[in-house]
């Protein structure tokens, strides 16, 4: 035991019950069931082979009521030692650590002298046991948890650092163990948020961040937005996180940071960002005095929904009006405008009064308000970007806001699972639009249908989908719309004759590249801002920039229409 003096033999009267680690100078812990019945207990550390007396503490700060059904104990030694004690990782270490080698040293017969180490096995958060986790082997020979592996610690590999304690073990053949976690160990034992620091920050520090994560109200979907984020500006930066608690520990002991000021920066512009009070108090005390550098409060975004939907029963061709306001990532709720019995030729003077009156009712502080038109789908090229906005002197809507265009079969559908797995796989990756683009334009021949749509949908796609010049014609918008993409940008105007006859190149067969480019630092959140930028552009260059007019459809499974289903 020349390494991990921390590391303890743990016996009773008469015989070796067990194992056990140092977690202060004069405390250890072990299961309850190792020293069940027995007030003392004598512990043999790595320092020396001469045992030191303990007792089992039943009171006092280091006991607590539910411990014991939890099998947890703690042992006080009579004298403290200098040992080192062991060093605990994150309180999420099993998220961050997910499918990571651990590995533990026990005392079991045989090795009751001597202690061994046990085959390599890893954890997982989807192989929870209540509030245990389940340890599976890595492989089918060495020395697998057994009994005199009971409460000794489970160590990450990679770190040394503890990150629970082993409670069970399953047999030979089928290599199994159980685990309890950081967390559920502080839980019974509180007094570890005494001694388990976060890298830099002390325990004390540590609890702080903790306790104004709990007490932050952040809403799941601005939680997406700020790990997706993370994970497209920080190398190195865990994909499978997901949750504000193990994204504020990755970034302090998991990201390759060049330096200790660079993580203290990007701590503190992901707890600002976060928006809540309490993140931010734990900022300005532990990190920066004000807003940290390159942490600007995020966006109060908002949206206003109009749908344009065949009206039932009129015997003509006439569209029901509805308008919803929506803030944040907020479900559509009542409607602020509604109409019946639109013709077609009356669209636009009907609904740019319509999107005025929803813009008066939007509350001041949204400050980027999104305008998505819901279309039938033979109508999705109509250039709703082009009407205009009365709040804005007159200005054409896609100049003046963001505005998309959603598909109004998909908004109806009961169960959109493609479309919105495909969403969450570009929000929650934070996925440039740029890399992730496909295309189809005039260096593009047409092709059979059926070629079409097997394209769209290879690589469990479509995701980000491009159209231009003869690609762009309503069959095959309409075939790429119905494949269910979460962004699908096309150019409505034709490229001209005269273009493709002198061989130097359209504007339909510049518009992929053009629009890559354009697009290389784009995610799904942040594309229709973009699409407005490529707008007014072209509002001041000529009819062959690639934001001509330019058609963007963004959609996923939120601020939709939830249909109700009523049992037979």
């Amino acid at each position: 035991m020349t390494k991990g003096l921390w590391r303890a033999r743990v016996d009773v009267p008469g015989v070796t019950r067990g194992s056990g680690f140092l977690v202060s100078e004069r405390h250890l812990l072990t299961c309850a069931h190792v020293v069940a019945k027995h007030r003392k207990a004598e512990v043999v550390l790595g320092d020396s082979p001469t045992p030191r007396r303990a007792e089992v503490v039943t009171s006092g700060p280091w006991w607590t009521e539910t411990a014991e059904a939890a099998d947890i104990a703690v042992l006080e030694l009579t004298e403290a030692v200098t040992v080192e004690p062991a060093r605990f990782g994150p309180h999420t270490s099993i998220d961050l650590y997910s499918g990571q080698d651990l590995t533990s040293y026990g005392f079991p017969e045989d090795f009751e002298r001597s202690g061994v180490n046990a085959t390599r096995f890893t954890a997982s958060l989807h192989r929870m046991l209540g509030r245990n986790v389940q340890l599976d082997a890595k492989d089918d020979i060495g020395i697998w948890l057994q009994e005199g592996f009971s409460g000794a610690a489970a160590v990450h590999a990679g770190t040394g650092q503890v990150v629970g304690m082993i409670k069970a073990a399953g047999d030979e053949e089928h290599r199994i163990g159980v685990m309890v976690p950081i967390a559920e160990l502080v839980r019974h034992v509180p007094m570890l948020d005494e001694v388990i620091p976060l890298g830099p920050f002390g325990p004390r520090a540590y609890a702080e961040l903790r306790s104004a994560l709990r007490a932050a109200s952040v809403t799941p979907a601005h939680v997406s937005r700020c790990l997706a984020a993370l994970r497209a500006e920080v190398p190195g930066f865990p994909d499978h996180v997901d949750t504000v608690q193990a994204a504020a520990e990755a970034l302090v002991v998991e990201v390759m940071s060049t330096s200790h000021d660079d993580m203290s920066r990007r701590l503190a512009a992901f707890l600002w960002q976060l928006g809540a009070t309490e993140s931010r108090h734990w900022v300005a005390d532990h990190l920066f005095d004000g807003e940290p550098p390159g942490a600007a409060a995020p966006e109060t975004d908002g949206a206003i929904v109009v749908c344009l939907a065949p009206a039932a029963n009129t015997g003509e061709e006439a569209y029901d009006l509805t308008v919803w306001t929506v803030q944040a990532d907020g479900e559509l709720t009542e409607p602020v405008v509604t109409g019946t019995g639109l013709v077609h030729e009356a669209w636009q003077e009907r609904v740019e009064s319509a999107i005025s009156e929803a813009l008066d009712v939007m509350p001041i502080g949204v400050e980027t308000i999104t305008i998505e038109f819901v279309l039938p789908r033979a109508f999705l090229s109509e250039p709703v970007d082009e009407w205009i906005d009365h709040t804005d002197d007159d200005t054409p809507l896609g100049v003046s806001r963001p505005v998309v265009v959603r598909d109004l079969d998909w908004f109806r559908h009961r169960n959109p699972v493609s479309l919105g797995r495909r969403a969450r796989s570009l929000r929650d990756t934070g996925r440039r639009l740029g890399g992730a683009l496909r295309g189809r334009d005039c260096r593009h021949e047409p092709s059979d249908p059926g070629v079409f749509k097997a394209w769209l949908r290879e690589d469990q796609g479509p995701f980000v989908i491009s159209l231009a010049g003869r690609w762009a014609a309503a069959d095959y918008v309409r075939a790429a719309v119905a494949a269910g993409p979460p962004v699908l940008i096309w150019r409505r105007p034709p490229c001209s004759a005269e273009a493709h006859e002198g061989g130097a190149g359209c504007a339909g067969g510049r518009f992929a590249v053009e629009l890559a480019e354009h697009l290389q630092a784009v995610t799904v959140d942040s594309v229709a801002r973009a699409v407005r930028e490529l707008r007014i552009q072209a509002a001041q260059a000529t009819d062959v920039h690639c934001g001509n007019g330019i058609t963007l459809l963004r959609d996923d499974t939120r601020r939709r229409i939830i249909p109700l289903a009523f049992a037979k």
